[in-house]
């Protein structure tokens, strides 16, 4: 078991720990806001938090277990060795260069915000976007590191 690999499975438990920080969240929040009236703005913001974390890194996750969507019907009807061929070619033609150009193009405004230490424009709300918009980056590389990992891999 390589680093990634380990990575990987480390990632996937936080993931997991995430979905049901995110859960028990959003229950305490419907409670609050429903039955005593009360609205936490940081709450939601945390909870808006966990669902991008979730979504963004579990992205390699999806693709390192071979999970992620895929047109079955096509690819059913197809060799394996051209299923193969086609999957290393949709990694470097697509997956490669999008991710490289999300860190190109996410750099600045990720540097601005670390900068500034941005944070929420609402009263109340976490003063951790800077962070937030981190995990852009983070995902971007994640994703490159899983692709990668693959193709090297399959040689």
């Amino acid at each position: 078991m390589n680093i990634f690999d380990k990575l990987s499975i480390l990632l996937k438990s936080l993931i997991i720990k995430f979905f049901y920080l995110m859960f028990i969240l959003v229950i305490i929040n419907i409670f609050l806001r429903y039955i005593f009236n009360i609205n936490f703005i940081f709450m939601q913001e945390l909870v808006m938090y966990l669902h991008a974390f979730i979504f963004l890194f579990g992205i390699s996750i999806c693709l390192k277990e071979n999970s992620h969507v895929r047109i079955d019907v096509i690819a059913n009807k197809l060799a394996q060795k051209t299923r193969d061929i086609i999957e290393v070619l949709g990694h470097l033609i697509l997956i490669v260069p999008f991710c490289l150009f999300v860190i190109y193009e996410s750099t600045s405004m990720i540097m601005r915000s670390w900068i500034i230490m941005e944070s929420s424009s609402e009263p109340g709300g976490l003063p951790l976007v800077y962070i937030l918009k981190s995990s852009i980056y983070v995902f971007s590389l994640l994703l490159l590191i899983e692709v990668i990992n693959k193709l090297t891999k399959t040689k």
